[in-house]
């Protein structure tokens, strides 16, 4: 009750003090130039998501997240669609204050910027964190209307307490946070999810046994008794500041600037978060903060000293990231294609790349020689004299034929996990021989049945040699297909291009440009897998017509 009768208290001598009169008659006053502005130039004139243009149009169009819980959930379609959440109830008093319509857009980490570049949308209210990197897109509204801490959540089973402890483990990531970059650089694999409630989903169902995102997010499931049972937090990384953003150069912002302030110092933000099981410590820290005359500044405008700041995200960047930016200005202004190179652009960016293809070619080689060798392992047994061999050949090889090749790849890793420390390296060693053993048993048996049709033709025993002479196109088939299969082994954790580019694509959120390139890169390589193997092939030939 004491507590009740001083937040009243504290309430009341913000909302009588002279700097909470000036802030509000200042917030009017920026209201009315608005208007006047568009009554003298016409709404024609005024630009859209400008003060003046939202109050023309009678509605401001806020993005907003659709499926993340207790800030921003969509139920249902079309005009149907039922919204709820913290977020939410922000954008529709800010409508309420501006005297117009909440008109909501669903947004996403991978979009919600662009909307906003791109006009449309007015004002951005998703989850957003503030981050140096994205001052440079749009305009945040400071204060801060939240803060989360970006947290790490896993069975209870397992040690891990640190990100050293996680290396080499996968972890299931929301797709956009900045916060991924430090599981990339201490070795953590990553396992990518658009929707955040997928992420609950995942570890429920353990296709991930560790997941990370914001304490805001997981509160909702650790009220269920059941979540908390199972999982607990095993690491805090960083405090990340929630900011409202407009597109850059808009004058809502500053009266956003204001009424963040003033609301914050009367409980307004408070008064949204109620009826949802989010953290409020921030909410209640800033009420006291803003509730000081000292953070109001003249017109409104909130005092330097009192505003929170955006962290800093920003990665150290290439030498030549600078060329980069131009070569996408060049062809975004001269062919009018817009595409992003962020692989190029960071130190951390670009090494995981190198790394990427450095291994991809390595595996790709490893595969090539592993599916040969063991293709003629195997190939000498089916076409040994005693029969004992040839049938104990068979059975393996069509074991092996009738595996899937995630399967074989999951199985050599269980089995080199209870060996030796699993790491890069030794992802490698195993994803070479699984792939190895899944093509060249199939090129195996195509040389088998060579020979065994051979076998029915001749008086003698025919030689191996023959044989793998007359299944070469077969051989050079399974051996192109090595080379296509051998991204697959980023499931087992080897460090290959794909798995490299979707770390990377974890905290720069563009996907389409690092998956183009992906394509570009395998199809490549493997149209230089044939030409080498039809040249190896047309060497054989004719050494057999010599």
């Amino acid at each position: 009750m004491r507590h009740l009768l001083a937040a009243l208290l504290l309430l009341l001598a913000g909302l009588t003090s002279p700097a909470r009169a000036d802030s509000a008659a200042a917030l009017q006053a920026m209201l009315d130039q608005a208007r006047a502005r568009a009554t003298t130039q016409g709404c024609e004139a005024v630009p859209r998501d400008s003060l003046a243009g939202v109050l023309c149009n009678g509605h401001i169009r806020v993005g907003v997240r659709g499926n993340y819980p207790n800030f921003g959930i969509a139920d249902g379609l079309g005009a149907d669609t039922r919204r709820s959440g913290f977020e939410i109830e922000v954008a529709r008093a800010i409508a309420a204050r501006l005297g117009v319509e909440a008109r909501f857009v669903t947004v996403t980490p991978a979009n919600r910027i662009a909307n906003l570049v791109e006009r449309r949308v007015d004002l951005v209210i998703a989850t957003m964190g503030h981050t140096l990197q994205r001052d440079e897109q749009v305009r945040f509204i400071r204060p801060h209307y939240y803060q989360s801490t970006t947290v790490v959540v896993g069975d209870r089973r397992i040690t891990a307490r640190s990100l050293d402890q996680m290396a080499g483990r996968t972890v299931c990531v929301p797709l956009g946070n900045a916060d991924t970059l430090h599981l990339v650089q201490h070795g953590v694999r990553l396992l990518i999810f658009d929707s955040p409630q997928q992420l609950v989903d995942a570890l429920k169902r353990e296709i991930c046994s560790l997941a990370m995102h914001d304490d805001s997010f997981f509160s909702n499931s650790f009220a269920d008794p059941a979540f908390a049972a199972r999982f607990e937090q095993k690491l805090a990384i960083s405090a990340l500041p929630w900011g409202m953003a407009t597109p850059p150069g808009s004058d809502l912002a500053a009266f956003l600037d204001g009424l963040s302030a003033q609301w914050h110092a009367e409980g307004r933000f408070l008064q949204a978060a109620t009826g949802f099981p989010i953290a409020r410590g921030f909410l209640e820290d800033q009420r006291s903060l803003w509730s000081s005359p000292a953070c109001i500044a003249a017109g409104a405008t909130p005092a330097p000293g009192c505003l929170g700041e955006p962290s800093d995200t920003t990665l150290p960047p290439t030498r030549f990231a600078p060329d980069v930016d131009r070569f996408e200005a060049w062809l975004r202004d001269t062919l009018g294609i817009s595409i992003t190179l962020p692989m190029l652009k960071t130190e951390v960016a670009f090494e995981a790349f190198l790394r990427g293809i450095i291994f991809s070619l390595v595996l790709v080689v490893g595969s090539i020689i592993s599916t040969l060798g063991l293709a003629m392992l195997f190939a000498s047994a089916l076409c040994a004299r005693p029969a004992a061999a040839r049938i104990a050949a068979r059975m393996a090889t069509g074991v092996l034929q009738c595996s899937p090749l995630v399967l074989l790849l999951f199985f050599g890793y269980m089995v080199a996990s209870t060996l030796v420390p699993y790491s890069a390296p030794v992802a490698l060693v195993i994803a070479v021989v699984m792939i190895g053993l899944y093509n060249g048993s199939s090129a195996a048996q195509a040389i088998g049945e060579y020979h065994a049709t051979q076998r029915s033709t001749s008086a003698t025993w025919p030689p191996l040699r023959g044989a793998i002479q007359g299944a070469a196109v077969q051989i050079m088939s399974f051996l192109v297909n090595a080379t296509k299969s051998s991204a697959v082994a980023s499931m087992v954790g080897v460090p290959e291009l794909l798995n490299e580019l979707t770390d990377i694509t974890s905290f720069t959120s563009e996907r389409i440009m690092t998956y183009s390139f992906l394509l570009v890169f395998y199809t490549l390589l493997v149209s230089l897998v044939v030409t080498l193997m039809r040249s190896l092939q047309g060497v054989f030939e004719r050494r057999a017509a010599a």
